[in-house]
């Protein structure tokens, strides 16, 4: 795990904001990443724990979690979609869960995340604040980007209108493991919505009708990049059926 040379545990989103300016400083919300990563660089964490980041509220036909809720806070909560809380609970094993956070998830923005993936179907846009104040992004931009230094997510809304919840396809080596590809689709105002993992350094949204256009993805011990790309075309065409659309 990164050496912790110091720690810090501020109270307000202000805080967090400052500290981070400096480079050396990490933000560390359910420490699942940072605590099991193996770089060795000295950081400085910053704890969002004392920030007030956690809750799941509804409004005007979004939900909003906070960035400090947990998977397992996912699960326990009725608002959230069926299809999303399953997102949860297969993204880690339930001794992590209570740990790991959406915020993290979505800063992370792991290849394999089927809870990201789930997230982009459901139109997610990400809250951060910076030095300049708060800004909306949306999920699919922000991980094409990344989070900024300096800057800290706050929460994740999720688009609750459409005509159904989430769908997943997912092909791995056995039941318990990480999806080689998986593809989730949703219906919603704008049609079929599809995301997958496994196929870029992100999960990403794609055309219902060509879905492994323009991804280029890994080769690695689990499959090539053509067995990727030809699961990534059955999967989608599944899920896409599964709500309604191509066929």
């Amino acid at each position: 795990m990164p050496r912790a040379i110091a720690y810090h545990r501020p109270d307000s989103v202000e805080d967090v904001v400052a500290l981070l300016d400096d480079e050396s400083h990490r933000p560390l919300a359910g420490g699942t990443v940072l605590n099991g990563d193996d770089d060795p660089t000295p950081v400085t964490m910053v704890d969002l724990q004392g920030c007030g980041l956690e809750g799941i509220g509804d409004d005007a036909g979004r939900l909003r979690l906070g960035a400090m809720t947990t998977l397992h806070d996912m699960l326990d909560d009725d608002r959230v979609p069926t299809g999303l809380a399953g997102a949860a609970q297969a993204e880690l094993p339930s001794t992590l869960r209570t740990l790991a956070t959406v915020g993290g998830t979505v800063a992370t923005g792991d290849p394999d995340s089927v809870l990201v993936a789930a997230l982009l179907v459901h139109d997610a846009r990400v809250e951060l604040v910076g030095p300049d104040g708060y800004e909306m992004l949306p999920l699919a931009n922000l991980l094409k980007a990344g989070v900024a230094a300096s800057h800290v997510i706050t929460a994740v809304e999720v688009d609750l209108s459409g005509d159904g919840d989430c769908v997943r396809q997912s092909t791995a080596r056995t039941p318990s493991d990480t999806p080689i590809v998986s593809a989730t689709a949703r219906t919603a105002g704008d049609g079929v919505r599809l995301a997958l993992t496994g196929m870029a350094a992100y999960p990403v949204l794609v055309d219902p009708l060509d879905p492994t256009a323009g991804l280029e993805p890994i080769s690695d011990f689990r499959g090539s990049a053509d067995y990727r790309r030809t699961l990534a075309k059955v999967l989608a065409k599944r899920a896409a059926s599964a709500v309604g659309g191509v066929t």
